[in-house]
């Protein structure tokens, strides 16, 4: 299985060698530090080009078996590496520059699932063993610190992360979710607290 995992990151790598060559991907230290302020660590995060994300994106499906694929971040633990589709850096780049969403608006979910999106990435990196589901519910769990560090208060903070509980993850591929991630849970990372996610 080690070495089918291994074999498998070479073949993603060279994918993306190829089809970043013509659009190169952006290293972004400042979306980096979203990860280091939430998960702990701080990996290299790259920001892609639409013109190159979506070739990958379909090549990265194929290599799947064919699976449908919706490739919005992939983390890649031997180079603590974190590449990100263009619209998740689009929404995580408003984010840094402090533009608060609209109120009543999908900017609010657009924000949750770019905060999931890389804290799941960072995860990955963080406990290469953990699984889809492990990951996605600690990721989750970093979404109200995160908009409460942007300075936007407690309600919009609630607002977002209920976005991410409520509306992304029932929709989300059954390995993603568990029954474990709920409030008091066995992945509830602050089980004396009533607040959730």
């Amino acid at each position: 299985r080690d070495a089918w995992q291994s074999a498998q990151g070479e073949v993603v790598r060279s994918l993306m060698a190829v089809h970043g060559d013509v659009f190169p991907p952006r290293q972004r230290r400042d979306v980096s530090a979203i990860a280091g302020s939430s998960v702990g660590m701080r990996p290299d995060v790259y920001c892609w080009h639409p013109e190159a994300w979506a070739p990958f994106s379909e090549h990265y499906g194929l290599l799947r078996s064919g699976e449908e694929v919706s490739l919005r971040g992939i983390a890649d633990t031997a180079r603590n590496r974190i590449d990100l589709d263009p619209g998740a850096c689009a929404t995580l780049d408003r984010y840094l520059r402090g533009v608060r969403p609209l109120a009543l608006s999908s900017e609010n979910l657009d924000l949750a699932e770019a905060l999931v999106l890389l804290t799941h990435q960072a995860e990955h990196l963080r406990a290469p063993s953990a699984s889809e589901a492990e990951v996605e519910c600690y990721a989750l769990q970093h979404v109200r610190p995160l908009v409460r560090e942007a300075g936007w208060g407690t309600e919009l903070a609630t607002e977002i992360a209920l976005h991410a509980w409520e509306i992304s993850y029932p929709r989300l591929p059954p390995q993603f979710r568990t029954a474990a991630c709920r409030n008091g849970g066995p992945l509830d990372r602050n089980p004396r607290s009533d607040v959730w996610p």
